[in-house]
C-alpha cells in the first residue's frame, strides 16, 4: 500500500488499528511487536501487516531486537519505535 499523499488520505488510511499502534508507541519508547499487539488490542493475524505498512510510510522504525526468554535462545523479537514523522502525526491527530 502506497503512502497517502494528502492529509485527508492519511487520516482515511490510519485505520483504528494503525492509529492505536502509533498511540501505543507514543506512550512507550520502544516495544516488541507482541507488546504492541497487546497494548493496542489488535488481532495477531494483522499485526505484522499493520506494522509493515506503518514502517513503509516511515511512521515507525525497527530499532533493534530483543530475546524474549532469559536464556537468549530462539528468535529475537524486533523492537519498534516512532519516527519523528510518526510523533508529529500522533500530536496532530
Amino acid at each position: 500500500m502506497q503512502k497517502p499523499t494528502t492529509d485527508e488520505e492519511l487520516q482515511a488510511a490510519l485505520t483504528d488499528d494503525r492509529y492505536r499502534i502509533l498511540e501505543v508507541l507514543a506512550e512507550h519508547e520502544e516495544l516488541r511487536s507482541s507488546e504492541i499487539r497487546d497494548h493496542a488490542e489488535i488481532p495477531d493475524g494483522s499485526k505484522h501487516y499493520q506494522l509493515s505498512i506503518l514502517d513503509s510510510w516511515n511512521l515507525i522504525t525497527p530499532v533493534g531486537t530483543q530475546y524474549v526468554s532469559e536464556y537468549e535462545t530462539g528468535i529475537p523479537a524486533t523492537l519498534y519505535t516512532l519516527t519523528e514523522e510518526g510523533h508529529a502525526i500522533v500530536e496532530e491527530y
